[in-house]
């Protein structure tokens, strides 16, 4: 017997499929994360920047997003698209906190 294991987050598709972003239930709960996450996190991520992520993550994973309506709702489908947003921007985040600014580079320099 064996065990396929699959990263669900792994499969992406290649291609988006912007079809999804028809059902008024997904543009809905996209500007509803996209405006949570505005709030959140206000002084680094505007509204604008978070619906296009928001937007993108459902046409990405359009099957996925169809899935969780048909099974759960749009309940759900914020829980799950909050989580992806969280998890893409979070780590946006960190790899932007380990970059040194020109400015600290060349304060480094001067000081050797």
């Amino acid at each position: 017997m064996t065990l396929d294991l699959v990263d669900i987050d792994a499969t992406v598709a290649e291609t988006a499929d912007w079809s999804v972003l028809q059902d008024p239930r997904v543009e809905s709960v996209a500007q509803a994360v996209a405006r949570g996450f505005a709030r959140e996190y206000g002084l680094t991520l505007e509204y604008e920047d978070a619906y296009q992520e928001a937007v993108m993550v459902s046409a990405e994973r359009a099957s996925e997003v169809r899935r969780i309506l048909v099974d759960a709702g749009p309940g759900l489908l914020h829980r799950w698209l909050s989580q992806r947003l969280r998890d893409r921007w979070l780590t946006e985040a960190r790899r932007r906190t380990q970059h040194l600014s020109y400015e600290a580079v060349r304060a480094d320099g001067d000081t050797r």
